[in-house]
């Protein structure tokens, strides 16, 4: 007999079916935190899950790609030699609830660190991961992923989805990862009938239609960056706008700059990996002393560049943005990818 490719369950029973997820995995979702904020972040009660939010005030890189990482430790055995033991983070977790363009976000980390050489830190986390992500029934207050093709519903690249249906739930199946979570608490659900999937699209079609407030213009910022089109007073004028504070590096759920350090204790020590932005004017500096991209414009031009570029789009399949909106929050100099794109497009600040 044929299993569904969608369920449903009532809202009633979604407590019981985390109370069976906490036992399989560790569980990463939406959290009312400190201020009233919601953060995606380790839950312990299916109490502490926030289901009717707008968005999380981080992205999930921080589970899957830590802003301080332990990658190896050394030893010095006597006379043996250096001994080198990696460090391999082979927790199992559930990112439930999440958001489609933190979905979005994730495959995107995935093309980034599964290119050749793969980073095995990341990849690690990643297969000991599954996503099941929440659709929006509503435009959050600075969201534009319709711009970015990153939600508010996916096609693909989830385990689950789920959408809200009055007081239900329909639960589409994304993978035989995502019907491994629903297995162990599969009388909370029920198959659900044509109707209800009808539903479904009928709100995607109108929560899409409600986004036009927000417009990113990546066709047209794609075309003048990637050849060469952009004025450099419009350079100079966006680099006059950044603080260097590298807050829309950490919010953003794409960025991937890192540095590397080693910490001597003794005759031992380890190796981590932080992370770094490159509006940071100590970026590309050199060990000769030497830095390519010693001015402000320079640094801002190079991180459009890698979020925009056809270059860096045809290799990873995507432009860097999933239109979050994180970036309009955490920008003091409003340098966000919307603002940016309008610039471009129009050549004028």
């Amino acid at each position: 007999m044929s299993q569904p490719a969608a369920y449903v369950i009532t809202r009633s029973r979604l407590a019981e079916w985390v109370g069976q997820l906490l036992k399989q995995a560790q569980v990463i979702a939406p959290r009312t935190v400190h201020g009233g904020d919601t953060a995606y972040d380790v839950v312990e009660d299916p109490s502490q899950v926030a289901w009717d939010y707008s968005s999380s005030i981080n992205p999930l890189k921080r589970f899957l790609f830590p802003q301080t990482e332990e990658l190896l430790r050394w030893r010095r055995p006597g006379s043996n030699g250096l001994q080198l033991e990696p460090t391999y983070d082979e927790t199992d977790r559930i990112f439930l609830a999440v958001r489609p363009c933190d979905v979005s976000g994730v495959l995107f980390l995935d093309r980034v660190f599964s290119r050749e050489p793969e980073d095995i830190y990341y990849m690690t986390r990643r297969q000991h991961s599954a996503l099941v992500s929440l659709t929006c029934g509503e435009p959050g207050e600075d969201c534009f992923c319709v711009c970015a093709d990153a939600g508010p519903f996916l096609e693909s690249g989830y385990d689950l989805q789920l959408t809200k249906l009055s007081d239900d739930y329909l639960v589409e199946v994304g993978t035989e990862k995502g019907r491994s979570l629903i297995a162990p608490a599969e009388h909370l659900f029920a198959g659900a009938p044509d109707e209800l999937i009808r539903a479904r699209r009928d709100i995607e079609k109108d929560v899409d239609d409600r986004f036009e407030e927000h417009k990113a213009y990546f066709a047209a910022a794609l075309r003048k960056v990637t050849f060469d089109r952009v004025p450099d007073e419009l350079w100079d004028g966006m680099a006059d706008r950044c603080l260097e504070c590298g807050g829309c590096s950490f919010v953003c759920p794409t960025c991937t700059c890192f540095l590397v350090a080693d910490w001597p204790e003794g005759e031992n020590g380890h190796r981590e990996r932080l992370w770094d932005s490159c509006l940071y004017s100590c970026y590309t500096l050199e060990a000769s002393g030497h830095n390519p991209r010693a001015q402000r414009r320079d640094r801002v031009k190079a991180r459009f560049f890698h979020k925009l570029s056809y270059q860096f789009a045809k290799e990873l399949e995507a432009h860097g943005c999933v239109g979050c909106g994180r970036c309009i929050t955490a920008c003091l100099g409003s340098n966000d990818m919307p603002t940016v794109t309008a610039r471009i497009r129009r050549g004028a600040i």
